[in-house]
């Protein structure tokens, strides 16, 4: 089958269109050579249309060769086992199976650039027989696999029983979460009836399937809380019960159908069939965590999940044989921007332009609008042209007429917009895409919007299988089929993923709390962890929850609630032993909600049911207890946010009930004191005898120079510093052997510095007052008298 490509002029006076159709070869050679033929590159900006004239060198299959997507929560094993299988994608709106090859044993290069769309996905129609009965009841208890459902239940005329939609309502917990004009649309029983499971197994007699309220086990009664599911109520003879089919089981066999459907065209009877890789495509409104957790499950946890605007922007700019309009407009867009650049910048030799595209897709159930901008141009792939795709906004609403949206997602595409990128350009052009009589409903529509600026931006209609052809390529990117070199460290060449997507968040994620054990009426304002068009992945956040600050919380007033500022000065009245109680209460009566957010105007809906992360499980309580749990003191919760949709929580915490925080606080307060008691007096201990040992060494230095100075003055060691300090130093344990040893060898003991008998005054003193002596008599010898007594 083959992808087209329809060119039309803005909707201005005097603008026209054409179709011009892109087909896809089966020989990547023939593809390169027809889009070389007709595009040629803008001045000084390199080729990209003509993409499939410079294959990867031999090595990138080898250096690739361990490439994964690993936002898509995809593991090496998984990829080596299945890359010898095709890789299965499904558009699940429009039922279109697209088809991405294997990858060829011993490649030298990359996988052939082969990809089409093989097929559509039936409803799920089964025979109102016993056999058929008893099989699909073996199915559901994995009994028996798919092969069995096709050949003894399926109905082969399309007579029978018919799951509907069950896509529809993967996730949903309770048919009143549904808008009624869907609900409208299928068999479902009433509030009352569904909830009455026991009394609707005797009494039903009529064959058929009825949508009800049920749980994931399919026997026990809704109890409001995340094993709440809606399920189908599938009887097929009247003499047998019915049998509960959850939405991703019966969703299950339609992606086993697309699989079968490809292994005809590639390898009948292929007994690997049900291993084929999955990749599924949905629209953003879509995007939502229950929805993704069941979808998974469909896949059984391998498949990989994409955004419709993703993969219809991947197949829309694939070259053909024949010229790409889209490639077209970007290309003289980008010529005229590089001669604009040129004239004012003469001297420039650099150029980077990166167009905006706009997608917008319809279907029976939503739209959806995007808007991308494409960078890194990769000549030497075919399938991905442009190696980035950044997606700047995005607008969906599920919707009853979603014709009638289109104005309005436009309008709010432009305000976007201008917040999250007021220096990009306008689009180069809007893509639509989906079923044909949605695009001819969204031109329409264009026709008549009040576009403004965007009024002469052409358009450009798609094939109906552009979706399903865009997931064949973005799976086959994910499993590392499809790679390009780069230059890594040291400009070695390194493989890198053909195609890299920058998603924003589809849908809103915020939490609300409530302090008074479940209070309807008291549940706080939503504070919104990740807002729409925040980049994803995103996350950790990280948020701390305390018993003291729900205490806090409890004793406001209800006319003046905490506030930030508040709650610090609020929260230390309710730490110590005195608050226990309060603390206690507290904790157990504090509950948090996760609530997601799917349109921009819609109502916040609860992920989950409500949580308690200031309470454990209280293994000493009897078994007559009112309360089986226990308060705790504090707790983190962290929640995450992926490119997907899918919610991520951790709670992290110790497990310290209220009281045994509060002791082991008190013990650590003591142990803290203690501690630091015993450092000031460990360390101010060192501090002190350093201070006594320096003292007593210069008393004792000045002692040893005293000695010598009155018993051998005049000596060495008569004031020779540095031989006394040594000679301390050398005696420092054993003074006293020291003072023994000078008194033996000297004779005269030592005494303190201030023992010893004040100096008279010396000769040399009484030279500055000689007078001359004029009478020439002898001066008497002073000598012997001025000697001190030795001591």
């Amino acid at each position: 089958m083959s992808l087209a490509t329809a060119g039309a002029g803005g909707f201005s006076a005097g603008a026209g269109g054409g179709m011009v159709s892109m087909a896809h070869q089966a020989n990547a050679n023939a593809m390169a050579r027809g889009a070389q033929a007709n595009h040629q590159p803008p001045p000084g900006s390199g080729a990209f249309e003509g993409s499939g004239t410079a294959p990867p060198p031999t090595s990138a299959a080898a250096l690739g060769a361990d490439l994964l997507d690993k936002s898509q929560s995809l593991n090496l094993k998984q990829v080596r086992n299945v890359s010898h299988l095709p890789l299965v994608a499904v558009d699940l709106e429009d039922g279109q199976i697209g088809m991405f090859p294997a990858k060829p044993k011993n490649a030298t290069g990359p996988t052939p650039f082969i990809t089409s769309a093989v097929g559509t996905v039936r409803p799920v129609t089964l025979q109102s027989t016993e056999t058929a009965h008893k099989t699909l009841r073996k199915y559901l208890s994995k009994d028996k696999g798919y092969d069995s459902i096709k050949t003894d239940a399926l109905s082969k005329d399309g007579i029978g029983v018919t799951i509907p939609s069950p896509k529809q309502w993967l996730g949903v917990r309770r048919l009143k979460d549904v808008e009624p004009y869907i609900r409208d649309q299928f068999p479902t029983a009433s509030e009352e009836e569904s909830t009455a499971a026991i009394a609707e197994e005797k009494n039903s007699k009529k064959v058929g399937v009825t949508l009800v309220n049920g749980t994931l086990d399919g026997l026990s009664a809704p109890t409001g809380d995340d094993f709440d599911r809606v399920v189908y109520k599938v009887k097929l003879v009247e003499s047998k019960k019915t049998l509960t089919v959850l939405p991703e089981e019966a969703l299950a066999m339609q992606l086993a159908q697309a699989q079968h459907t490809v292994s005809r065209k590639v390898k009948p009877d292929d007994v690997e069939v049900d291993d084929y890789p999955l990749a599924v495509s949905v629209p953003a409104y879509a995007c939502t965590d229950a929805g993704f957790e069941a979808l998974l499950d469909a896949t059984s946890g391998t498949g990989v999940i994409f955004q419709r605007s993703m993969a219809a922007c991947t197949a829309c700019l694939l070259p053909g044989k024949e010229p790409n309009p889209i490639l077209d407009r970007i290309n003289q867009i980008r010529t005229k921007k590089h001669k604009e650049h040129i004239q004012e910048n003469p001297e420039s030799t650099t150029y980077e332009y990166n167009p905006l595209l706009l997608l917008v897709g319809l279907t029976s159930t939503g739209i959806e609008c995007t808007a991308v901008q494409l960078s890194e141009i990769q000549p030497e792939c075919n399938t991905c042209l442009f190696g980035n795709f950044k997606v700047l906004t995005n607008v969906s609403y599920p919707s009853k007429d979603p014709e009638s949206m289109v104005s309005k997602c436009i309008d709010e595409i432009q305000e976007n917009l201008e917040i999250v990128a007021p220096e990009a350009d306008g689009p180069v052009g809007m893509v639509v895409y989906g079923a044909k009589q949605a695009q001819t409903a969204i031109q329409e529509q264009l026709k008549v919007a009040d576009l403004d600026t965007w009024k002469k931006v052409p358009v450009f209609t798609t094939k109906p299988d552009c979706v399903a052809v865009g997931t064949a390529i973005l799976g086959g990117v994910s499993h590392g089929r499809i790679s390009t070199l780069t230059e890594g460290k040291n400009k070695k060449p390194k493989a890198q993923l053909a195609l890299r997507v920058q998603n924003v968040a589809p849908t809103a994620v915020g939490i609300r709390m409530n302090y008074y054990g479940g209070d309807p009426n008291k549940w706080t304002p939503v504070k919104i962890l990740f807002d729409f068009d925040r980049r994803v992945p995103a996350g950790p956040y990280p948020m701390d929850f305390t018993a003291a600050e729900c205490a806090a919380h409890r004793a406001a007033p209800s006319d003046k609630p905490l506030t930030e500022e508040t709650i610090v000065e609020a929260t230390k009245k309710f730490e110590g032993s005195k608050a226990i109680p309060e603390r206690e209460a507290a904790a157990l009566n504090f509950q948090v909600q996760i609530v997601q957010k799917y349109t921009r105007t819609g109502p916040w809906k609860k992920v989950s049911g409500y949580s308690r992360p200031l309470t454990k499980h209280n293994d000493d309580a009897s078994e007559d207890a009112e309360e089986t749990r226990v308060g705790c003191e504090s707790a983190m919760l962290e929640l995450s946010f992926d490119g997907r949709g899918v919610i991520t929580s951790t709670l992290i915490g110790d497990g310290q009930t209220v009281v045994q925080a509060t002791r082991s606080a008190r013990n650590s307060a003591l142990r803290y004191y203690l501690g630091m008691i015993f450092l000031v007096v460990f360390v101010g201990g060192f501090f002190v005898k350093s201070y006594v040992d320096e003292k007593i060494f210069d008393r004792d230095t000045e002692r040893l120079l005293a000695y010598y100075k009155h018993v051998i003055p005049g000596s060495f060691q008569d004031g020779d510093v540095y031989n006394a300090r040594y000679l301390v130093y050398k005696y420092k344990n054993k003074k006293a052997k020291l003072w023994k040893n000078l008194e033996t060898k000297y004779g005269e003991p030592v005494l303190q510095t201030w023992e010893w008998p004040e100096e008279v005054e010396t000769e040399g003193d009484s030279s500055e007052e000689e007078v001359d002596n004029l009478d020439d008599t002898p001066e008497p010898n002073t000598q012997e008298n001025d000697r001190e007594p030795d001591l």
